[in-house]
């Protein structure tokens, strides 16, 4: 009797429908409330500039110095518009998301941590499946494997050597301190080193300095890994193609993600220019108890170019004692960051959210 109430219950939280296509191009005013939810975000920080992407206007999300959010901590600013819920897919089922956007305004080369300026979260997840991300002055986008994060495209340097960083800080066990320690060590130096060449080159030997290229000398690599406790020597030269994050601890760990890069393209700047993003995703799991059992799927092009596909385990694994209503992922967007100074404008265009891309909207030619 019991397994068949477990049954009916499970048959219940599948029974959501298909997505509602949506779409946006925020030419009409105020904000659509029937489309958003407006409940991470302050009536102040919000407003609308014109000319859009294409048409008459676009929605523009501010945060200022004196900004905290609803629902965020006092070193926390937050400022999110939400798709409503009648709009959100039944977890699991392939949808297609395209939307503009560019960034304004105050966005330190280093110092810019943990800010996230768009997501998809799905149930159970902690950290959102998928961002994008605006890091220490990179634009880039991340997905989740359970509570390890993986980069999948950004905006600037080598698709390869993304990769084969991250597959160095998977051999790292994630509870070892002194190594989390280190390759925070590491990162300071390697940002440091971008960012004020002239402080590092006084300060720190050349040969120092080397380790931390591509193709640098590997005993001079050996002795910095091992005054940092690093087993792996090769960290440190590779190191730098993913010094830019934030946390850098949520990469170590295996992940179940295959990353499918195209052609060594990188994403867009969106600080020099509106953005053209779309995104196909279809959510899964290979050990989800219940909800869709079998890889994620996810593929991404910005401004008409494919970037790269991914494959996996995306997301929060689904447990048979936690049950949770198989919806979403929702799609969110505007600023969540650690507090920074300055005036951070992050402008939104053209949003459209189908079951297929013949379903989105057409986007206008010019940019």
């Amino acid at each position: 009797m019991r397994r068949r109430i477990l049954c009916l219950s499970f048959a219940f939280l599948a029974g959501g429908s298909s997505a509602k296509d949506l779409q946006d191009s925020f030419d009409s005013g105020p904000l659509n409330t029937s489309k958003w939810t407006t409940q991470e975000i302050f009536p102040e920080q919000m407003g609308f500039i014109a000319p859009g992407r294409c048409g008459f206007s676009a929605i523009e999300i501010i945060t200022r110095d004196g900004d905290n959010g609803i629902k965020c901590e006092d070193d926390c600013q937050r400022a999110e518009l939400r798709t409503a819920k009648a709009s959100w897919p039944s977890f699991g089922d392939e949808t297609w998301y395209a939307f503009s956007f560019r960034i304004k305004g105050d966005v330190p080369p280093s110092g810019s941590a943990r800010s996230v300026i768009g997501q998809w979260k799905g149930p159970g997840d902690h950290s959102p499946m998928i961002a994008q991300r605006f890091d220490n002055g990179v634009f880039h986008i991340t997905v989740q494997d359970n509570e390890i994060r993986r980069v999948v495209a950004k905006a600037e340097g080598d698709p390869d050597r993304l990769v084969a960083a991250q597959n160095l800080l998977a051999k790292l066990d994630p509870h070892d301190e002194r190594a989390v320690s280190a390759v925070k060590s590491l990162q300071s130096l390697d940002l440091l080193a971008k960012t004020q060449p002239g402080l590092t080159d006084e300060f720190f030997t050349e040969d120092l300095l080397k380790t931390l290229r591509p193709n640098s000398n590997p005993a001079e690599g050996k002795k910095l890994s091992e005054t940092l406790g690093l087993n792996d020597s090769s960290l440190v030269s590779q190191f730098s193609a993913l010094s830019f994050v934030a946390e850098p601890e949520k990469y170590f760990g295996n992940a179940n993600i295959e990353i499918i890069p195209e052609a060594n393209r990188a994403l867009p700047d969106p600080s020099k220019g509106w953005v053209d993003m779309m995104y196909r995703i279809k959510p899964g799991r290979t050990d989800n108890e219940y909800g869709p059992k079998g890889k994620g799927e996810i593929d991404i092009w910005a401004d008409g170019q494919k970037i790269v596909s991914v494959r996996g385990n995306l997301g929060a694994t689904l447990k048979k004692d936690t049950p949770l209503a198989l919806e979403g992922p929702y799609f969110k967007f505007g600023t969540y960051r650690l507090r920074i100074p300055g005036t951070f404008s992050f402008q939104f265009d053209e949003f459209s959210q189908a079951s297929s891309k013949d379903g989105l909207a057409p986007l206008c030619s010019a940019h």
